[in-house]
């Protein structure tokens, strides 16, 4: 394959779901030319997935997107999930999953950016018009066929409408999905089970306020023996999907019919309302994660790096930190600030952080495995035998909820990831002791850590750290060492904002410094927010000291 000189990019992306089209914005800000090129004519019309939780927000925010996606997002009061013989019968449990009021100020302290549940429907057209403002282009209804690896880059053969070309890339990204045919071309193997469950996910419209306005939630799952599954309130209004247990060795995919799909939503609502069909796709619930994110100039991200299952709402979030980890350090190799080996360390901190969320994801499936899904219509089954009373079952499923109640409440999870190598410099200092790693959140500056939100002020205005970091490097000192730390900053051989605290920004509370951990030292924050180098103390040259620390987190000589 040849490619034209003028069909060649700095990175070509494939896949416009959220995280690609994320993918794209993160670089064009970051002012690198990329094409990313999707199969799909447009952006997906299925919700899919939809919970975007705080480390994921806190990136909209820096890229203006929050509110809007709040306001695609279901009302922030909803805050059940309810186990129903339908959505018109009779509760069997509920979990309430509003903090009560001492948590939430917690929270608050922890970060600006509350999580959402906003459809990714609704997402991904925010993402694709904000990457069409900068240097990179979309183009949809084009297909990648065929790929061929080479030291220097990366010649692509590409299909839109039936004809072909070829185009050259230094760097590729393959976000396709969990199909991935790039990653099949590589021959990258996914290691875990592949099919825990089929289900076939039906979007519709229709107001179900009769129903749902008494005991709103976020997310029925239905106890029944022909329709279990979970439905889902996308926007609190009209907007639902119900996810079907499906029994692939009895029932075909053929056999959802439009007919046969009205007939489950009609068992699972429990009344014979007016709905619109919108949408019918199959999926399967797995728990793999790719061997390696990286072979040579082609990089994994997303859904063809990892898949899992629903239970927690870490699949699209862990996405979109992947990229979020990845458009810096891309950046930073092809202007030449930092060696490919930089490259390196996007498996090395991702990796381990994908199969965390994985193992984490399946062990959830596995303790709702009773109450969700094919074990839901076997309870329903007990219950219609007079096996068991309504009120025991009630209590069963009760105590199983209860028991599972942390994989709603993760923000240790969220938050609390740290990358132990890869483009940082490690200090002395050990993880936060924490009861429940997966609940429990510490903040903390320890290098590999996300930067924690800290309150200031900047010309009568309320801003957080994270405000500060915005797809840049950041230095943060004290006010006793301002002016060593900012020449420092100036004398380094790649643009670094400065914040001197205490002199640039006031801080009300006093607390920064013992948060971040410094005296008279300094912290140096990455373009995605996390703590690449923290020096406690004052130096004697502090523009030599930050110079041998960033050649360590780059790679470079």
């Amino acid at each position: 394959m040849k490619a034209d000189q003028a069909d060649h990019f700095p990175v070509l992306i494939v896949g416009g779901g959220a995280s690609g089209l994320l993918l794209s914005a993160l670089l064009s800000r970051q002012g690198v030319r990329s094409l990313l090129v999707e199969r799909n004519s447009t952006t997906c019309d299925h919700p899919q997935a939809h919970v975007v939780n705080t480390r994921s927000m806190e990136i909209f925010r820096s890229l203006g997107l929050d509110s809007e996606i709040r306001r695609h997002a279901l009302p922030m009061g909803t805050s059940h999930v309810r186990w129903v013989t339908d959505l018109a019968g009779r509760q069997l449990a509920a979990l309430n999953l509003a903090p009560p009021p001492k948590e939430i100020v917690l929270r608050m302290a922890q970060s600006p950016a509350p999580q959402a549940s906003c459809a990714q429907d609704r997402i991904e057209p925010l993402l694709a018009n904000l990457a069409a403002k900068g240097p990179g282009r979309v183009e949809f209804s084009t297909e990648m066929v065929d790929l061929e690896t080479a030291p220097d880059g990366v010649t692509v053969k590409l299909r839109h409408g039936g004809k072909e070309r070829v185009v050259h890339a230094d760097w590729v990204v393959a976000c396709d999905g969990a199909a991935s045919p790039t990653r099949s071309l590589l021959g990258i193997a996914m290691e875990g089970p592949e099919a825990l469950a089929h289900v076939v996910g039906i979007y519709f419209h229709a107001d179900l306020s009769e129903f749902a306005s008494a005991r709103p939630a976020i997310l029925y799952w239905t106890i029944d023996t022909e329709a279990p599954g979970t439905l889902i309130a996308i926007d609190g209004k009209e907007r639902w999907v119900f996810h079907a247990a499906w029994d692939v060795e009895r029932l075909s995919l053929e056999s959802y019919t439009k007919e046969q799909c009205k007939r489950i939503l009609r068992r699972a609502i429990g009344a014979d309302v007016d709905f619109d069909i919108r949408s019918v796709r199959p999926w399967t619930m797995a728990a793999q994660v790719a061997e390696r994110y990286r072979a040579g100039r082609v990089l994994l991200a997303g859904d063809a790096a990892h898949r899992f299952p629903p239970t927690g709402g870490f699949g699209m979030n862990t996405g979109l930190q992947d990229v979020h980890n990845l458009a810096w350090k891309l950046a930073a190799v092809i202007e030449g600030k930092a060696g490919s080996v930089l490259l390196d360390s996007y498996e090395s901190e991702r990796l381990p952080v994908g199969r965390g969320n994985c193992d984490w994801s399946a062990r959830n499936a596995a303790g709702l495995d009773k109450v969700i899904g094919p074990g839901a219509a076997h309870e329903a089954q007990r219950l219609a035998d007079g096996a068991v009373s309504f009120e025991v079952l009630s209590a069963q499923i009760q105590e199983i909820a209860d028991r599972e109640v942390g994989h709603f409440s993760a923000l240790g999870r969220d938050l609390g990831f740290s990358y132990e190598t890869g483009a940082l410099v490690p200090d002395s200092s050990q993880p936060p002791e924490r009861e429940d790693p997966d609940r429990d959140y510490i903040p903390n500056a320890r290098p590999g850590a996300r930067a924690p939100h800290h309150g200031f002020v900047k010309e009568g205005k309320i801003l957080s750290t994270l405000d500060l970091f915005d797809g840049q490097w950041t230095l943060l000192a004290g006010a006793a060492e301002t002016e060593h730390w900012r020449s420092a900053a100036a004398a380094q051989g790649l643009p670094i904002a400065f914040v001197g605290v205490g002199v640039d920004v006031e801080d009300p509370s006093g607390g920064f410094a013992s948060l971040y951990g410094i005296d008279a030292g300094a912290v140096l924050v990455r373009p995605d927010g996390h703590v690449a180098w923290r020096c406690r103390d004052g130096v004697d040259d502090p523009g030599a000291t930050l110079r041998h620390a960033l050649a360590k987190i780059l790679g470079n000589p």
